[in-house]
């Protein structure tokens, strides 16, 4: 768990040196992106310039952009945060029912999502616990179901 917490608080210094227009952009872009582990990094210029390129005008008037700044900001990234950048973006997609305002502002992360699937888990195992002494079909149920969300919530972020 230690490592998952690094790896986002990395991603959250590696996002910041862009502005909040700038990250929804990113985040926009890489919707239903699936990440590469050999070209990690490497691509966000690319993606970046043809996005501008591809939808001329849309995202400087949608996120408030301007596209010498970010372009600027892009070209100027290291490998590791291009990749924790890019990791970043891509997350957003895998947080179900946070919004894009929340993740922006950090109140979301992946570490965050973590500790919400222990505490389903702990959940659970309390409520069977409680099942325990006597057999009570209800409360077997919350369980499965407290049990279901925290798979789910973990499958998104495997």
């Amino acid at each position: 768990m230690q490592i998952i917490t690094v790896l986002s608080q990395a991603m959250d210094n590696a996002r910041r040196s862009f502005t909040r227009g700038e990250q929804g952009m990113l985040i926009d872009i890489y919707n239903g992106t699936m990440l590469t582990p050999h070209l990690l990094g490497q691509m966000i210029v690319g993606q970046v310039e043809d996005s501008f390129r591809l939808y001329p005008g849309t995202y400087e008037e949608k996120w408030g952009v301007a596209q010498k700044e970010m372009m600027e900001k892009i070209v100027s990234l290291d490998p590791v945060s291009a990749a924790l950048v890019e990791m970043w973006a891509v997350a957003f997609w895998g947080t179900g029912e946070g919004n894009l305002d929340d993740y922006l502002a950090g109140k979301i992360n992946q570490s965050m999502r973590l500790e919400e699937a222990a505490a389903h888990l702990e959940t659970t195992i309390e409520k069977m616990e409680q099942s325990k002494s006597a057999f009570q079909s209800a409360t077997i149920a919350q369980a499965r179901a407290e049990a279901e969300k925290a798979r789910s919530i973990l499958e998104e972020m495997i």
